[in-house]
């Protein structure tokens, strides 16, 4: 026997099972909120650096990269004057030990990587703590920079040739970065990667990345 469908016996599958469910509209907007939020970050992006989308670039060879074990979602390209600018946003697992507690998850970072017309030493520079100033008393790995007081007393600068690195930097204001305490930076060759912070994205670590953006345009050749 042939049984014969017409529309008005087809369940309606439109409705939302989950329409009167808090917790999981609670959710639902909690993603669309971090989403609007990551779309505005990169706006931010997109104006202050005339970026455009584009496809994703292998940054594995940075170490600072490379140990992180991350995954590229968003990649965007720009040209300003003869340097090639890129940003990306990575997403990675992170933690960081609070006193009785742990604060950790996975979130999504801004990072920089720019094209240069010259070649610099292997160099990774970061935030001196009172760890590191310390440990430099006895190894002496610090490099400085007499002519930059702000940025020697802010930043460590790890780098495989000093002298050369000092050559390329002299008459530099590198004092500019003080402004920008918890950036990293590394060059390699005549490409370079740095972030603001270890902050995720958001509206303000994409502003402040702009505005670090243009110091390094400005400071490495």
């Amino acid at each position: 026997m042939t049984t014969q469908y017409n529309d008005e016996h087809i369940p309606d599958f439109s409705g939302d099972d989950f329409a009167n469910d808090k917790e999981i509209q609670k959710t639902r907007a909690a993603i669309k909120a971090y989403e609007k939020m990551v779309n505005d970050s990169l706006n931010v992006i997109r104006r202050e650096l005339n970026c455009e989308d584009s496809s994703h670039i292998n940054l594995k060879g940075f170490h600072m990269f490379k140990s992180l074990t991350a995954t590229l979602t968003h990649s965007m390209k720009s040209v300003i004057g003869d340097k090639i600018v890129r940003v990306s946003l990575a997403d990675y697992f992170s933690s960081l030990p609070v006193p009785k507690n742990s604060n950790s998850g996975t979130d999504q970072y801004i990072f920089g990587h720019i094209s240069l017309k010259k070649s610099y030493p292997r160099t990774y520079i970061h935030q001196e703590t009172i760890k590191e100033k310390i440990e430099d008393i006895f190894l002496k790995r610090d490099l400085d920079f007499p002519d930059s007081k702000k940025f020697s007393r802010k930043f460590q600068v790890l780098t495989e040739d000093g002298k050369r690195l000092q050559d390329l930097l002299q008459f530099k204001k590198l004092d500019d970065f003080a402004d920008f305490p918890e950036m990293e930076i590394e060059l390699f060759n005549n490409k370079v990667l740095f972030r603001t912070s270890r902050k995720p994205v958001s509206i303000e670590e994409a502003t402040i990345f702009c505005d670090l953006t243009k110091i390094i345009l400005s400071v490495f050749d």
